[in-house]
């Protein structure tokens, strides 16, 4: 069974060492019990069980101005964290701000960020998230609680308060504490707090945000430009084209169909939307064809992880996620 752990920010770092950290070290936020919940396993985006996610890439938030929510610049520094969210591609969540609230950390349906001491963030708790699941991971509410015992700023000095709401955004996302441990160069989902420079997103927590949107694809959102993202993995702009992967050691097998006779051009990508590879670029005949990806990419052969394959032909297209297990 996996170690649930608390999704907050601490003022000092947390007693753990990590050793032998993978080149992307995000991890995602496992939780299979409906409810609220503030607690998660880390797993990583080839998790077998899946991880907690958004149906929907529109998600609007609100701020009760009470105690420091009224301070000068609070709003503001909010909108900043949630645009650093935003501006993620491929991932194309919509973080907007749709203003003040009343409500508070309590499952009511508004998506809130307010400044309290009594929501279980005490001592050297900084901040604490709280997430609404359903079936299946799905996340419907999220809320974040700031410790109002702490002192809050926005102007660059100790607390920052939009390097925080950035960090407690990401978990709203569903993404978990990382596991890399460097000093420099942190990404903002790194466990502690260590100033302003975590307002700005690394590439670690990118590649978390394209992970969560990559593997469960938005309702309404598009994994490539000039597509529609397809269901279940796998999908197409002509009902006719349809695209599977299978996995097995070491690669996976593609496999399509097609109405009629036409050109096919088959391209993997990565989860930033990094062209890997073209493995097909040629005519093929009406019916079931079936290619075999060995893991060989332009850059090497893959790690394993979570990749994506587009089938285009000259009458629509067709998308499906690619899992790369050793």
């Amino acid at each position: 069974m996996k170690a649930l752990v608390l999704l907050a920010t601490w003022s000092a770092a947390l007693a753990v060492s990590l050793t032998g950290q993978e080149a992307s070290a995000y991890r995602l936020i496992q939780n299979s019990l409906p409810g609220r919940t503030s607690t998660g396993a880390q797993v990583t985006c080839t998790d077998p069980l899946g991880f907690t996610h958004w149906a929907t890439a529109s998600i609007a938030w609100r701020l009760n101005p009470a105690n420091q929510g009224s301070r000068a610049g609070m709003i503001v520094a909010f909108q900043n964290a949630m645009a650093a969210w935003n501006a993620v591609s491929p991932a194309s969540y919509t973080l907007t701000y749709a203003g003040t609230t009343n409500s508070g950390f309590a499952t009511d349906g508004t998506n809130t960020v307010q400044w309290g001491s009594a929501n279980g963030c005490t001592g050297g708790c900084l901040a604490l998230t709280a997430l609404v699941l359903v079936a299946g991971q799905v996340i419907t509410e999220a809320d974040i609680s700031m410790n109002n015992a702490a002192t809050w700023n926005t102007n660059g000095s100790d607390y920052d308060a939009q390097a925080i709401l950035t960090h407690e955004l990401g978990h709203t996302l569903g993404i978990h504490h990382t596991e890399v441990t460097q000093k420099r160069n942190r990404p903002s989902m790194y466990a502690s707090y260590f100033g302003t420079d975590a307002r700005t997103l690394e590439s670690d927590d990118v590649a978390a945000l394209n992970c969560s949107f990559t593997r469960y694809p938005p309702a309404g959102s598009k994994l490539f430009a000039g597509g529609g993202a397809g269901s279940g993995g796998t999908g197409g702009d002509e009902p006719g084209i349809r695209l599977t992967a299978l996995t097995r050691p070491g690669g996976a097998n593609l496999r399509f169909m097609l109405p009629a006779e036409e050109r096919v051009r088959l391209d993997l990508y990565d989860v930033a939307g990094r062209h890997l590879s073209t493995l097909m670029d040629e005519s093929r005949a009406a019916g079931e064809h079936e290619i075999a990806w060995d893991g060989t990419t332009g850059y090497g052969h893959a790690r394993p992880g979570v990749y994506f394959a587009r089938l285009q032909t000259p009458e629509g297209r067709a998308r499906a996620t690619v899992v790369l297990v050793e």
